[in-house]
């Protein structure tokens, strides 16, 4: 299943706190990667830092410092709507709870393993873009598992 949740510039500071910290420290998870083709350009690579996506989110070059195009605001639109600027989304990928299930019970690696590519997979598919990809789009992998 795929998840896509908007992330706001406005909450650059809250929103780099809650992956770099929150999640990054929650029993059993493990600190986000920098990936893709943007990652390379920009010079990021390792495990994420708050500063650096924080920098991001706020649009500006988590090296230098600089804007990255267009400075990111929200705008207060004649009727006083407020239009939030968008810095980025966070698509989240997730096993279907059958999948969940059928690992718990037998402790199949290769679930595992199927899942993990699957990731994989659906990540390269936006990595060059920096943006999810249309729903409906597709990608398959075959991994084997072992009976149980």
């Amino acid at each position: 299943m795929l998840r896509v949740t908007t992330l706001y510039a406005s909450s650059a500071v809250a929103t780099a706190a809650y992956y770099t910290r929150y999640l990054a420290e929650a029993p059993g998870e493990e600190p986000g990667v920098w990936g893709g083709q943007q990652a390379v350009e920009l010079g990021l690579a390792g495990s994420v830092g708050a500063d650096e996506l924080e920098a991001l989110l706020e649009g500006r070059d988590p090296v230098t410092g600089t804007a990255l195009g267009t400075v990111l605001r929200d705008r207060t639109l004649a009727t006083g709507k407020v239009v939030r600027a968008v810095a980025g989304f966070d698509a989240t990928v997730s096993a279907p709870k059958s999948l969940s299930v059928w690992w718990a019970l037998t402790g199949d690696s290769g679930l595992l393993d199927a899942h993990d590519v699957a990731v994989r997979v659906r990540s390269s598919i936006w990595s060059g873009s920096g943006r999810p990809p249309e729903y409906g789009s597709t990608a398959v992998a075959s991994i084997p598992t072992r009976s149980a």
